[in-house]
C-alpha cells in the first residue's frame, strides 16, 4: 500500500460519535495501519448526551469519559491521528454548520489525506448528528477547488443482509449489489473487538456485535462517492486503495 519513495498513503474517517468508528471501520482501519498506511480519525462530538451503562452520573463525566473510550479504541485499531471537535452532542439541529465545514475543512488540508470515509446520506441510523458530519465533510470537499488534495472518497454503509447494528430494522441499510468495496476484516476481528470493548458505556449497544460468535465479524462494505480520477472499483472489489 505504501508507495515507493513517497510518504505512505493516508486514510481519513470523519464521524459523530465515539463509537461510531468501532461498529463502522475498525477492522478496515486496523487492516490498512498494519499495511504501513497512516489512518487518522475525526469525532465531531464527545458523546455526551448518550448511555452511560451506570459509570458516571453527570453528561460532562459521561463525555470524559467516553473522550477515553475513543482514544482507548483509536488506539486498539492503530489509529495514528485522532483530532475531537467537540459539538454538542445530539445538536445537531443547532450546530454551526458553516463552522463544521471550515473545521473538517482545515483537518483535512492539514492532514493531505488521500482517501476520505465517512456516512452516506442517511447516516446509517439516521442519526441528525451522522447526517450532518456527511453533508458537512461533503460541502468542506466540494467546496475547494481541489477537493481539499484527496482522491477518493467512500460512504461505509452497511448491508441489509448483515443488519450491523443494534438499532437492527431501523437502520438505513443498503442492498449487498449497492456496496461497492467490502473490506475482508477476518485476520482483524480481534482487533474490531477490542475496539468495541473500549466502549463500555455503550455495553447495552456493543453486545449485539460483541455475542456474536468469533468469526462472524468478517467484513465492513462502503460505496464510492467519487474518485478524482473517474476510477470504479471492479465487481467484489476488496481495497479502497486500488490504483492510488
Amino acid at each position: 500500500m505504501v508507495r515507493e519513495a513517497e510518504k505512505p498513503l493516508k486514510l481519513l474517517a470523519v464521524f459523530a460519535h465515539p463509537d461510531d468508528e468501532s461498529f463502522g471501520m475498525a477492522g478496515t482501519l486496523a487492516k490498512y495501519a498494519a499495511t504501513g498506511v497512516v489512518t487518522a480519525l475525526i469525532c465531531a462530538t464527545r458523546g455526551e448526551a448518550g448511555q452511560s451503562n451506570g459509570l458516571t452520573d453527570s453528561t460532562e463525566a459521561l463525555g470524559a469519559l467516553r473522550t477515553r473510550e475513543l482514544e482507548c479504541a483509536a488506539r486498539a485499531a492503530g489509529v495514528g491521528e485522532l483530532r475531537l471537535l467537540d459539538w454538542p452532542d445530539g445538536g445537531a439541529a443547532g450546530w454551526d454548520m458553516d463552522v463544521l465545514v471550515r473545521q473538517i475543512g482545515d483537518l483535512i488540508r492539514g492532514s493531505e489525506t488521500d482517501v476520505v470515509i465517512t456516512f452516506d446520506g442517511e447516516g446509517i441510523t439516521r442519526h441528525p448528528d451522522h447526517i450532518a458530519v456527511h453533508r458537512a465533510t461533503l460541502q468542506a470537499l466540494h467546496a475547494a477547488p481541489d477537493r481539499l488534495g484527496v482522491r477518493r472518497v467512500f460512504y461505509q454503509v452497511v448491508t441489509c443482509e448483515e443488519e450491523a447494528s443494534p438499532e437492527g430494522p431501523e437502520i438505513a441499510c443498503v442492498p449487498p449489489r449497492a456496496v461497492d468495496v467490502t473490506v475482508d476484516i477476518r485476520a482483524y476481528e480481534a482487533i474490531k473487538r477490542l475496539a468495541l470493548k473500549c466502549h463500555r458505556t455503550q455495553a447495552a449497544d456493543t453486545c449485539w456485535m460483541l455475542d456474536r460468535p468469533e468469526g462472524s465479524l468478517t467484513a465492513e462494505h462502503y460505496q464510492l462517492a467519487w474518485d478524482e480520477q473517474g476510477w470504479r472499483p471492479a465487481e467484489g472489489a476488496d481495497d479502497l486503495l486500488a490504483g492510488l
